[in-house]
C-alpha cells in the first residue's frame, strides 16, 4: 500500500505494496484527526485479532452501544457489495468523503483493501466534490452531500447513498444525471447496507432488494427483521414486505404520532407536502402536546419565516388527519454526522420555546 498526502486530502494506493499501514502510523506523520481515524482502522484491521471495533449501534435496534464484528463477516459483506457492483478490478478508483468513524467508511476501506482499489480520502463536508477535478469509479455519500453535488456528480460513475432516506425531490433530480445511483439500507449492526435500490435510469426500481444471502421478515408492527451473517436483527423500521428479499421503506415506528387516537407516520405526510415547500428549505412533520388530541400535528421548517401554502385538496378523505395544526420556523435543525435530522431533539426545542413564550 502506498500513501500520498495532499493539501485537500490523501491518496491511499492499496494496489501498491511499498508502505505498510503499521509503518505509516508509527513513523509519526503529522496527520489530521480524520486521517488518523482512517489509518488507525487500517492498522487494527491488519492485526491478528478476529474481531474489530466497528463503532456504536445506530439506534435503529435500541440504545446505542459498542459493536465488535468478526473480520470474516466484514470480509464477506465487502465481497458481496463489490461483486454486485462489478468493481473487482485492481486499481478501481474510489472517493472516501464520509466521516471515517462511520460504518460506511469502514466498509468502504475494507472493500478497497480486499480488492486493491486506489482511494482518495478527504475530510467529510457537505460539498465533497466542490474542489475536486479527478474522476472516480465509486463513492459513498449521505443525501445532503449528493444534493449539494448534483452539478458535479458526473465525476463519479457509481454513488451509494445512505445514512438517511432519499427524499422524493432528490430522487427526481437524479433522473437527469448519468451517474448510477443506489439508495442503500443498512446499519452498523448489519455491517453497512444489506439492501440496495437503484433510483435512477431506465432500470430504476421502487423497492429495496436485499443480497441473496440476506432474508427478511416483519413482526406484528410491520417492522423489518433481518437474517444476516448467522444472526437475526429486529429493527424499528416499518416496511411493506414484498418478498423475502424485497421491501418498501415506510417510516420509523419510533416516530409515530398519536393524535386523537389516530396513529400517523410523519414520513407519509412529508411525502404528500414536499412539493409545496421550497427545495432549499428542510422541513419535517412532528407534534406538540395538545389538551384535547394528546398530540397535534405540526410542520417545522428550517430557516426564516415565509408564507406556506398547501392546497386543501391534499388533506381530503382519510388524509384530513395529516393537516398540520401549526407551523414553526427553526433557525437551524439539529442533525447527526450523517446529516440525518434528530427529530426528537428538534421537537423538544420547539416545545421548550413554546413554553418560554407563554
Amino acid at each position: 500500500m502506498e500513501y500520498k498526502e495532499y493539501f485537500l486530502g490523501m491518496w491511499i494506493y492499496f494496489s501498491s505494496n511499498k508502505i505498510s499501514v503499521t509503518n505509516l502510523v508509527l513513523k509519526g506523520h503529522p496527520l489530521y484527526q480524520w486521517q488518523e481515524s482512517i489509518l488507525s482502522f487500517l492498522k487494527n484491521w491488519n492485526e491478528k485479532n478476529q474481531t474489530v471495533l466497528m463503532g456504536f449501534t445506530s439506534g435503529t435496534t435500541g440504545n446505542p452501544k459498542r459493536i465488535f464484528m468478526k473480520k470474516k463477516w466484514m470480509y464477506e459483506s465487502a465481497k458481496r457489495t463489490v461483486n454486485f457492483l462489478n468493481l473487482k478490478k485492481r486499481g478501481t478508483i474510489g472517493l472516501l468523503c464520509l466521516s471515517p468513524d462511520s460504518i460506511a467508511s469502514k466498509m468502504f476501506l475494507i472493500r478497497a483493501m480486499i480488492f486493491q482499489w486506489n482511494i482518495y480520502c478527504i475530510p467529510p463536508s457537505s460539498t465533497p466534490l466542490e474542489n475536486i477535478e479527478e474522476f472516480f469509479d465509486i463513492a459513498s455519500m449521505v443525501p445532503m452531500q449528493v444534493f449539494s453535488s448534483i452539478n458535479h456528480l458526473y465525476k463519479i460513475r457509481i454513488v451509494l447513498i445512505g445514512g438517511s432516506s432519499v427524499s422524493v425531490e432528490l430522487e427526481e433530480r437524479l433522473q437527469k444525471i448519468s451517474t448510477i445511483c443506489y439508495a442503500t439500507y443498512g446499519m452498523t449492526e448489519t455491517l453497512g447496507h444489506i439492501a440496495l435500490r437503484k433510483i435512477n435510469g431506465l432500470d430504476r426500481v421502487p423497492y429495496f432488494q436485499s443480497f441473496d444471502d440476506v432474508y427478511l421478515s416483519i413482526d406484528k408492527r410491520n417492522c423489518l427483521g433481518i437474517y444476516n451473517m448467522e444472526s437475526f436483527i429486529q429493527t424499528n423500521d416499518m416496511v411493506h414486505l414484498i418478498s423475502d428479499h424485497e421491501f418498501n421503506w415506510i417510516g420509523r415506528f419510533d416516530n409515530i404520532i398519536n393524535s386523537g387516537g389516530i396513529k400517523i407516520l410523519p414520513e407519509l405526510i412529508e411525502k404528500e407536502i414536499y412539493s409545496f415547500i421550497p427545495s432549499h428549505r428542510r422541513f419535517l412533520i412532528s407534534s406538540i402536546p395538545d389538551k384535547i388530541l394528546g398530540e397535534k400535528i405540526v410542520l417545522i421548517i428550517e430557516g426564516s419565516f415565509f408564507s406556506v401554502k398547501i392546497p386543501q385538496h391534499v388533506f381530503i378523505g382519510k388524509k384530513k388527519f395529516y393537516k398540520p395544526r401549526a407551523i414553526f420556523f427553526v433557525k437551524n435543525f439539529i442533525e447527526n454526522s450523517f446529516g440525518k435530522l434528530k427529530r426528537k431533539e428538534i421537537r423538544n426545542f420547539v416545545i421548550k420555546n413554546l413554553l418560554l413564550n407563554e
